[in-house]
C-alpha cells in the first residue's frame, strides 16, 4: 500500500516532486521508500538516503510523532554524538512540535540543504510503537514554499493518516 501512496503523492501536477518515507536511526532518518521525480535533474533521493533528524522536514515530522520517551532518547543520543550541538537540536525539536500542532506538518525550506524544500507528517505504526517520517520535497527552484503548502499539504496529511490506521 505504501508504494501506491507515495507514487500518489509524487504524481502530481508538479513533476519535480519526490516523495519519501523515513525511520529514525540514531540523530539520522534514513529513507526505507522513496519515490523519485519524475524528472532527469532532480534531487537525488534514494533508499538509505541519510538526513539529519533534527534538521530535516522529515526528522522534526519523526521527533514531533514521538512519544515523549522516545523524543527524550533521541536527544540523548544526539548529545552523545555531538554535545556542541544541544541548543541547536533543543530549539529545532520545539520548532517541530509547534509547527506539527499549529498546521498539521513539519517544514523544512532550506534547512537541511539550502536548495531543498519539503514538508512532512508523522506516520504511526501499526502496533503504536514505531514513528516514521512521510514527505514531500524537492528542488527549491521548482518547489515553493507555498505549492508544497496549498498544494500537497492536505494530501500529505490524508497519506499518513491512512498509513497510520488501526486494524
Amino acid at each position: 500500500m505504501h508504494r501506491k501512496i507515495l507514487r500518489d503523492l509524487r504524481n502530481g501536477e508538479n513533476s519535480y516532486i519526490t516523495s519519501a518515507l523515513g525511520e529514525a536511526h540514531h540523530a539520522d532518518v534514513i529513507y526505507i521508500a522513496v519515490h523519485r521525480s519524475r524528472e532527469d535533474v532532480s534531487l537525488a533521493a534514494h533508499v538509505g538516503m541519510r538526513l539529519p533528524l533534527f534538521y530535516s522536514a522529515v526528522g522534526r515530522a519523526i521527533l514531533a510523532g514521538m512519544s515523549p520517551d522516545q523524543r527524550a532518547e533521541s536527544l540523548r543520543i544526539a548529545d552523545a554524538l555531538e554535545p556542541d550541538g544541544r541548543l541547536s537540536r533543543q530549539d529545532s525539536l520545539g520548532r517541530a512540535q509547534d509547527e506539527y500542532a499549529a498546521r498539521g506538518f513539519c517544514t523544512g525550506y532550506g534547512d537541511w540543504r539550502p536548495d531543498v524544500n519539503g514538508i512532512a507528517v508523522p506516520v504511526v505504526s501499526l502496533n503504536g510503537m514505531r514513528v516514521y517520517g512521510l514527505n514531500v520535497g524537492g528542488p527549491s527552484f521548482h518547489v515553493s514554499p507555498d505549492v508544497l503548502e496549498t498544494v500537497h499539504a492536505d494530501q500529505l496529511m490524508s497519506a499518513a493518516e491512512t498509513l497510520s490506521m488501526r486494524p
